[in-house]
């Protein structure tokens, strides 16, 4: 039970035992003293000043930022950005132990967070599904974010809602995810903690970084965690192990080169592929308990994630700046998945038949991006313009399998509670290709603030570039010869899209603003013909207000948005899926695509010592027919996170709470309705139905001393049962029940 703590803090322990080395840490005051000078350029703040906060939240105690690039590149503060946007603090995601992106995308504005089975996450704001995503600022082209990362090494991770065409290219008017990692510091500090919760949940991490050599010039920074994880799922477990290390130069007084690498490795056991079943065999609902599994305990979906990137920041004349930055990732899955996912449950327990599947290959990206951004003045004023080109291109492929012999009927299953008999299934790997894939991004882009006025501010910006895809799969004969080739590609050139924001200042403290940009996304989604679907083109707005008080340390933002879309890709329920890839194939939802609606946000510290988050959304959305889509999203949703430190003597305690509340939802399904001639159950459409729910986490901690603390979190408080997603795949899955859990956090 305690040898996932045991193997992990062996190696946190002896990590802070060379960090934490007397000729590391000795340092007298006469050494203090003669300690040389700060760095002529600097990333990022970690400290309040009176201007308020910095673009890194880690030590600031807060809940916002005070500046962010994620919207536009240029750094302005939330307040000074025309679009909707989020921050998830380090501070946030410490006190209510937010361990993956999931659980931090659970508790912002705007966000639905779905399972579509154990080890599938998505994610989608105003109506669409997010697909992108950047980790620091580098556009992030994987199909999904399979991993669900680790936020350990992670500072913030900023929110966009609504197009960020300017920023990502094409994609949706949903939202940008930018998981900002943390970065080496100035001054010597070490962290560690270990923590337990229910169902066998042990995690371990130590967080070490400072300077390294030549005064303080040399700056290194290294993150090592470990989580072994049951849970209240049959046979399903998880043990993830995350690495990151990262080196930072100043090469000259204005020259800062940073060098790193991360890596996640996510190992389970028990891996589903879909929903459980919502009807029997006989019409009626099957009901099953939240623990259900209708996997194999050998059934597994690994990932190992794999990262370098390197960035260099160039400090010119004028206040200037020169940034280019690379990255290089690499993804690998090598599992066997038997999931009784089709079907329908009889009285004795059959009725079901299995997905399986090998799922192995490795997706590649790589990404660079060189920018130029400063000051300067027109007709007596001062502007901020950037100025850039990058690229991005992803690529997967998977190896063609042979599949071995196996016992008659294997994907039938006689009994789905009971599936220890079903022997893991046999192949030979070739060295052929079964399928490959490939999507690049070329642009260019030109992006400024205007002062026109004192109150009155504009931000302009465009993006002009180029998006191709390839897409192949192979069929050999039983003699390994190719059989057939289905190649298909389409490209795009001369994509502009442009983006303007108007701002102006009712007061020091509030700020009225106006958005538009273009939307323009290729689909990869192809017809019954293997035809890609034409591309999704649009347009999306947004007018708001905005409030900055407490020197940048509470925001206040709300806003009513709307966006038009064309050739939406809709599931073909016409034609099936095809039998040997499972491709389901799409139509184009025609013209006249509308999402509408509101939101309203409070971020930061309502009060000393009192951090608050709390945001309101409601979104509408429509095909051309005016039938509301996207039904399985809730109408309206409700996030709030709070914590307080307790003054005078109970200022050692922090108490706080979470809740997070959303509308009623519905997805279509297939439901027997009675059997053929020949025995096959006949259905017909059926709604599932998860009524509105609220979820209630608590959340405290106490400081022993300035080094140690401990925390105890309670998430799903009232254990409240609910359907995380319905009607994908025919079924649900169920949110997460009541969990406990105990930290320990240790710093310098």
């Amino acid at each position: 039970m305690f040898a996932p703590i045991t193997r992990s803090m062996t190696l946190t322990l002896g990590l802070c035992s060379v960090a934490l080395s007397p000729d590391l840490l000795a340092e007298t005051d006469a050494e203090k003293q003669s300690a040389p000078a700060a760095p002529a350029l600097e990333l990022a703040s970690t400290s309040v000043t009176a201007q308020g906060l910095g673009s890194t939240t880690e030590n600031t105690h807060a809940y916002t930022t005070g500046a962010m690039s994620t919207a536009t590149r240029l750094n302005l503060s939330i307040k000074e950005t025309p679009q909707s946007v989020s921050v998830v603090t380090r501070q946030q995601m410490d006190d209510f132990k937010l361990g993956t992106l999931s659980e931090a995308m659970s508790q912002t504005t705007g966000i639905v967070v779905q399972h579509n089975d154990s080890d599938r996450v998505s994610y989608s704001s105003r109506g669409y599904s997010i697909n992108n995503f950047q980790i620091d600022g580098m556009l992030n082209t994987f199909q999904y974010m399979k991993s669900d990362s680790d936020t350990i090494i992670y500072d913030r991770i900023e929110v966009v809602r609504g197009a960020t065409g300017l920023t990502t290219g094409a994609g949706d008017p949903s939202a940008t995810i930018n998981m900002v990692r943390k970065r080496p510091t100035a001054q010597w500090q070490a962290q560690a903690g270990v923590s337990g919760g229910s169902y066998d949940d042990y995690y371990s991490y130590v967080d070490v970084g400072g300077p390294l050599a030549f005064d303080g010039r040399l700056r290194g920074r290294s993150v090592l965690a470990y989580r072994d994880q049951g849970s209240f799922r049959d046979k399903y477990a998880l043990q993830r192990e995350v690495g990151y290390g990262i080196l930072e130069a100043d090469l000259t007084d204005s020259t800062v080169l940073a060098v790193g690498y991360d890596y996640q490795d996510k190992q389970v056991q028990g891996s589903s592929w879909g929903t459980l079943p919502y009807w029997n065999a006989d019409g009626s609902k099957a009901s099953l308990g939240r623990s259900t599994n209708m996997a194999t305990s050998w059934s597994s979906w690994p990932l190992r994630d794999k990262t370098a990137f390197a960035t260099l920041d160039q400090s010119l004349a004028g206040d200037w700046h020169l940034k280019a930055a690379y990255t290089h990732r690499k993804s690998d899955t090598d599992g066997k998945v038997y999931y009784a996912g089709a079907g329908f449950p009889e009285p004795d327990r059959s009725g079901m038949t299995a997905y399986s599947s090998h799922m192995i290959g490795p997706q590649r990206m790589k990404a660079y991006d060189f920018n130029l951004s400063g000051p300067y003045s027109l007709l007596g004023r001062e502007h901020q313009m950037m100025i850039g080109y990058g690229e991005a291109e992803r690529s997967s492929s998977s190896p063609y399998t042979v599949d071995g012999p196996v016992a008659r009927n294997y994907a039938t299953i006689r009994d789905w509670k009971y599936m220890g008999d079903i022997a893991k299934f046999p192949d030979t790997v070739t060295g052929l290709t079964s399928s490959k894939d490939s999507t690049q991004q070329k642009a260019g882009y030109l992006a400024t603030r205007l002062s026109l006025t004192d109150d009155l501010h504009a931000v302009l910006g465009t993006r002009y570039g180029s998006w191709k895809a390839s897409k192949t799969a192979n069929t050999f004969d039983d003699n390994l010869q190719l059989e057939s080739v289905d190649a298909s590609r389409q490209q795009h050139n001369d994509m502009w899209t442009p983006y303007a924001g108007l701002l102006y200042d009712l007061t020091p403290e509030y700020t009225v603003y106006a958005s538009y940009t273009d939307i323009f996304k290729p689909q990869t989604y192809r017809d019954a013909n293997r035809k890609f679907i034409e591309p999704i083109v649009g347009s999306n707005y947004e007018v708001g207000l905005k409030g900055s008080l407490l020197d940048e340390r509470l925001n206040l933002a709300t806003a009513i948005f709307w966006s038009k879309q064309d050739n939406v890709a809709e599931v073909d329920d016409s034609v099936p899926p095809d039998p040997v890839t499972l491709e389901e194939f799409y139509k184009s939802g025609g013209k006249g695509n509308k999402v509408n609606g509101f939101e309203a946000e409070v971020s930061g510290e309502v009060l000393d010592g009192w951090n608050m988050t709390a945001g309101y959304t409601y979104t509408h959305s429509v095909n051309g027919e005016k039938n509301r889509t996207n039904t399985n999203q809730p109408l309206n949703l409700f996030r709030l996170s709070t914590a307080y430190r307790l003054p005078g003597n109970w200022n050692a305690l922090t108490v706080g709470g979470a809740v997070n509340w959303q509308s009623d939802v519905y997805g279509n399904s297939n439901r027997p309705v009675g059997r053929g001639a020949n025995g096959r159950i006949i259905t017909e459409r059926a709604r599932i139905r998860q009524d509105a729910y609220t979820v209630v986490k608590l959340m405290s901690r106490y400081e022993f001393d300035k080094h140690l603390s401990a925390s105890l979190n309670v998430d799903n408080l009232f254990d409240k049962k609910y359907y995380d997603n319905v009607g994908f795949y025919n079924g649900v899955f169920w949110g997460d029940p009541r969990t406990v859990t105990l930290s320990l956090d240790w710093k310098l």
